[in-house]
């Protein structure tokens, strides 16, 4: 035998002996999530919509890492473990900013795991009871919470083409004056202080840039409106999508009485590449505005 050869032999002895003394270290369980299902109730929460793009895995506490959906969690630990998933988005409709949704309660399971073996989990969730819904919407109804600025309007539409969920979808109209649309309720009761979530969720498809913000009112003063701010710039999308606006460091700043919702609509590029289209068209959907009681 050459010295070549036995190196070679040495070195396999080596690593077959450690796989056999300590078989199971580096062989890790996985823990399959493909996607979260989230339960509501209707009347009160809207729709089941959501866009949860990544799962927050937890192991006794301890954190395993946050993945995109669907996902092959490794876990270096065996027998019964407790594991907790939350659901994840990307706030404000950006990929860089993944966190987990402070509104859906988390999943718990035990699970006995078996190294090289895969759980399929589907985790099924629903809001915290501490979510309280400022606002739903969702265009089942000719009473519509929102309402246009100057001639501009929002009218309920059945055609399935435009329905994202249900029976109706909200359709802006415009015209090159009047491009905004506000929330017919003005909401007094959302924090202004402590740390505390307040979040939009809709589902939306538009062929122009769609703002998205609150307009603010001093009530106390007498002053009939304060300020605008628009947090996002929704750029165009041929299909729908989901958005989670984040309203609470806006709201933190303003320090206002009440505010409105705000939609504003702009055919002029702001940075989504250019807007090539003779037919505006803009549809919301299961608009929810929901605030966290502590």
């Amino acid at each position: 035998m050459t010295p070549k050869s036995f190196t070679y032999l040495l070195l396999f002895l080596i690593i077959s002996s450690c796989d056999i003394i300590n078989p199971e270290e580096t062989i890790p369980s996985y823990i399959q999530v493909d996607e979260f299902q989230l339960t509501t109730n209707e009347s009160i929460q809207g729709t089941n919509s959501h866009q949860i793009t990544d799962v927050w895995a937890f192991i006794n506490g301890e954190a395993l890492g946050v993945f995109e959906l669907p996902a092959t969690i490794p876990v270096l630990a065996s027998g019964t473990q407790n594991i907790t998933l939350f659901a994840g988005i990307r706030e404000n409709g950006l990929r860089s900013t993944p966190v987990i949704y402070p509104m859906y309660d988390r999943y718990e399971i035990s699970l006995n795991l078996v190294p090289d073996e895969v759980h399929l989990i589907t985790p099924n969730i629903g809001y915290l009871s501490n979510s309280i819904f400022v606002l739903t919407e969702d265009f089942e109804g000719d009473n519509i919470q929102l309402e246009g600025i100057n001639n501009a309007g929002i009218n309920r539409v059945t055609n399935p083409t435009q329905v994202q969920y249900g029976n109706g979808s909200g359709s802006i109209s415009l015209t090159e004056e009047s491009t905004e649309i506000i929330s017919i309720s003005t909401f007094v009761d959302l924090p202004t202080s402590g740390g505390t979530p307040v979040y939009l969720e809709m589902d939306y498809r538009t062929n122009v840039e769609l703002e998205v913000g609150l307009v603010g009112f001093e009530i106390s003063t007498g002053t009939p409106m304060q300020a605008i701010s628009y947090k996002v710039v929704l750029c165009p999308i041929n299909s729908w999508n989901k958005v989670y606006i984040n309203f609470q460091e806006d709201l933190e700043l303003s320090q206002l009485d009440g505010y409105k919702l705000a939609f504003r609509a702009s055919t002029n590029d702001t940075g989504c590449g250019g807007v090539a289209t003779n037919s505006l068209e803009i549809l919301l959907d299961n608009i929810k505005l929901i605030r966290f009681q502590p």
